[in-house]
């Protein structure tokens, strides 16, 4: 039986994993990331910056399938 592969990149390193892992791992990630929610909620962070836009927050991982 053949299994369908895909990318899961971490930093700039690229793994092949089975294609359900690598979903799995993005629906992990996508229930981590509180974005969205504040987005919607149209809440601030306490020290008044809105996430996403600190210049410390590193940019979003990005899967290829």
């Amino acid at each position: 039986m053949a299994e369908a592969y895909g990318w899961l990149f971490v930093d700039f390193v690229p793994l092949l994993y089975e294609k359900r892992r690598v979903a799995r791992q993005l629906q992990v990630e996508t229930w981590l990331d509180l974005t969205q929610l504040l987005n919607e909620l149209k809440l601030e962070l306490v020290n008044g910056e809105k996430f996403g836009q600190n210049a410390d927050v590193k940019p979003k991982v990005d899967y290829v399938a």
